[in-house]
Formats: C-alpha cells, structure tokens, sequence
C-alpha cells in the first residue's frame, strides 16, 4: 500500500530536514534533566523502524515494518530471530506500525496495511487474528497501534485514520465498545497514533496533530491531558510515543523536537531525558517508546533505523 510506505518515509524525510531548527529551550542548561545511562543500540537490518515492547522473558520486539517483519532480540541487544513477510495471509504483514506484548508473553501486532490485528506466541509463531470494521461511509480502518491489559482482559486498537479507538477482548473475539471522532475536544482526536497502559488500567493515548496524550479510564471517560502545541517544557511539535513506568511517570517522544519528556501522573512536567552528566539527550525522530519494570528505557529512532536502549538512574 503506497500509502502506508509514504508514511514511513515521509515522517523520517520531514523530520531530518527539520532537526537541526531545534527551538531555544532544548539547548537551554536549566531544564531539570531525568539521568539516564547508555546500554546499547539496535541498528542492524532495520529500516523504519516504528515501535518496540519487551515481554516478560526479557526478549526485544521491534517493528520493522518497511520489511514486513517483527525482529526479536535478548535482553542484551543480540539478535534472536524475525517473523513475517509482506502479504495478507495469517503471519503476514503489510506494513505494520505498532505491537504490544502480553503478560503470558503473546505478541499483539498492529497490521496496518492488512486492517487486521495478528497474535502471536512468543517465538512468533502465528495463533489468531482478527479484522477492524470500517465505520459507515468513512475509510478502511487503520490500525496503528494495540495496547493489551491484563487486568480487564481487554485489547485496544488504535484505528488512526478514523479518530476512534475499538476495544475488544483480550482473545479479539468480540468488539466491546468504539470511542472517538475527528475533533479537538477532550474525547476526540485528530490521528491518533501509539498507546501505552499504566498499572492502573489507564489508556494513554498519543494524539498527534492535537499535540497532546490524552489518558482514558477502561470506558472510555477521560481521566487527563498532557501538552498542548508549542516549544516550551510540557508542550509537543510532534509527539509519537508514549510509555508509563511502575512509579507512575509517562514518558513521551517528540519526534521533531528529539527529546523525550517525563510527566508525574497526570500532568505534571518533572523533566527531559539526559543522560549521566547531566546533559540533554536529543534523539532524531524518536517514535515508540518502551520501559521495563527495571527501568531500562528503549527508544525507537526511525530516520536512524535503530533502537537505543537506556537505563533510567533515578
């Protein structure tokens, strides 16, 4: 799907022409800074990467979606093995952007091009999928990212070209609920883009061109937002990715900016990722975002076509 390819390569052109008119506050010394250690890279055979999770062994999934495949590595970067290829058979991918991965270790897949959800078992081994509805009158549905809890037993698509989110069962036998529309209010989005769940059953969704994450309860009701457009502290260009850790402070990615943000639930700006001495780190077109329950960080860097892996020290 030429469309689904234009993205890829679109987002990471734009972008790398924009880094370098880096608004004045990133360069500033005053911003409180969130120290992080450098552990490794992942940078070989991808290209476009979009988003990353880490299952409960410890193995790296990465989506390579210009290659059609998910890639998995070990804890320490090295690469284990790939699953996919272009097509739509069940296994098969068509461009896919986003992926989650369960408690039990199940592989939730994201697959755009294929208007699907696709599961898999941890080694990637193809068990299960299921297909978005379009709504009446209005495009495919288009599934960029799925976020799984355990908790409720729930699966939540994102389906970005149509503004809403469809929540399933875990298993994607059954579509409980679909919420939001294209529009500017709380509740509403304009292309909506990856997701992250905290341990608290909240949803934290990345609307893009509203420049801002909204957070929802499991039924949907709004619970926060977090940023608004602008170049300040607590403010997004171009936010992407967004990942909660155990003590509750959501991390998001601009992608134009190159810099992650860290917020206290639920608004509250705490700082920007830095690394040991104490200095800003600046990413370029940093999209998916992951962090473990050990604090380890990792960063997906699209026009980079890598993964950066860090160890967040406080």
């Amino acid at each position: 799907m030429k469309k689904l390819l234009c993205r890829y390569l679109s987002i990471g052109l734009f972008l790398l022409l924009c880094v370098d008119n880096t608004p004045a506050y990133c360069q500033t010394s005053a911003l409180p800074i969130i120290k992080s250690r450098h552990l490794f890279t992942i940078d070989a055979g991808l290209l476009h990467p979009s988003d990353v999770a880490v299952g409960p062994q410890g193995r790296i999934y990465v989506v390579d979606g210009v290659h059609h495949q998910i890639k998995i590595y070990n804890r320490d970067g090295t690469f284990i093995s790939s699953f996919g290829s272009q097509g739509s058979a069940g296994g098969s991918f068509h461009y896919p952007l986003g992926l989650d991965v369960s408690r039990e270790g199940s592989v939730y897949v994201a697959d755009a091009g294929n208007h699907r959800v696709q599961i898999f078992d941890a080694s990637g081994l193809f068990l299960q999928q299921f297909s978005l509805p379009p709504p009446k009158n209005a495009k495919m549905s288009d599934p960029s990212d799925v976020a799984v809890d355990d908790t409720t037993g729930r699966c939540y698509v994102v389906d970005n070209d149509n503004h809403r989110i469809l929540v399933y069962t875990k298993d994607g036998s059954r579509l409980i609920k679909i919420w939001g529309e294209s529009g500017e209010k709380l509740g509403q989005f304009q292309y909506p883009f990856l997701v992250s769940m905290d341990r608290h059953a909240h949803l934290y969704v990345v609307d893009v061109l509203n420049t801002r994450v909204q957070a929802f309860n499991p039924e949907g009701r709004v619970m926060a937002y977090i940023g608004k457009w602008g170049v300040d502290r607590g403010q997004f260009y171009r936010p992407k990715g967004v990942t909660v850790d155990h003590k509750d402070r959501i991390f998001i990615s601009d992608s134009y900016l190159g810099v992650i943000q860290i917020f206290k639930r639920f608004r509250k700006f705490i700082g920007i990722l830095g690394d040991q001495a104490g200095e800003m780190l600046r990413f370029k077109t940093p999209t998916g975002i992951y962090i473990d329950t050990t604090l380890r960080l990792y960063v997906v860097e699209m026009a980079q076509n890598r993964v950066s892996v860090y160890q967040i020290l406080e």
